[in-house]
């Protein structure tokens, strides 16, 4: 497919290594948050951090999977992506990221001149924070699926990231208080609307 246009097209990465995560990214995604179905295209990454991934229940076998899946245009595996590697040990060196990039994009079908986007989790550690050192230009969302967002940022991140990352998504779990994750770097909480969570589980 050729690019004519002077606008280049948007891809959206969506990175999920539980259901319950899955399942908070198709409430955002189904309120809006993430702007009209057809201004991108949209890219489930599902990761398996189990100790022994080949063991683990994967979640293309879980119920209702097959449903929250349809919301993207392709599901790709990080596992097969850096096999022999373990997601949650490894990331790319320094040096290596732009021929990570390259290698993805192409594995993928993502056009060279593609703006991408990245929706990740627990943006502090692997994979999250390979893919945000390797899609080194894109902005990232950072969405929380549990209490974890109520509670201060675990680990210090590299500014090149921290200042990347445009909004905490997070479902309202406490209603009136705010959560903490990012806030040092000045990023602004967004809920995820109940109702939308609630007809996804539905």
């Amino acid at each position: 497919m050729s690019h004519t246009t002077s606008t280049p097209h948007r891809t959206q990465i969506f990175q999920v290594s539980t259901l319950y995560g899955a399942a908070t990214l198709a409430a955002a995604l189904d309120a809006g948050l993430f702007g009209p179905r057809d201004g991108a295209r949209r890219v489930l990454l599902v990761s398996n951090n189990a100790a022994i991934p080949e063991t683990a229940l994967r979640l293309d076998e879980m119920h209702g999977y097959g449903r929250i899946a349809a919301r993207f245009d392709s599901v790709v595996s990080w596992n097969e992506a850096i096999r022999p590697h373990h997601p949650s040990a490894w990331g790319p060196r320094g040096n290596d990221t732009a021929l990570w990039q390259k290698a993805f994009r192409l594995a993928w079908g993502i056009d060279e001149r593609d703006l991408v986007e990245l929706a990740v989790e627990s943006i502090q550690v692997n994979p999250a924070r390979a893919l945000a050192a390797i899609f080194s230009e894109s902005a990232v969302h950072v969405y929380a699926d549990g209490l974890m967002s109520y509670g201060p940022t675990r680990e210090k991140l590299p500014l090149t990231i921290a200042s990347r990352v445009r909004r905490l998504l997070h479902l309202d779990l406490i209603p009136g208080l705010r959560p903490l994750l990012l806030s040092e770097y000045g990023v602004e909480p967004e809920i995820v609307p109940d109702d939308a969570f609630r007809a996804v589980l539905d």
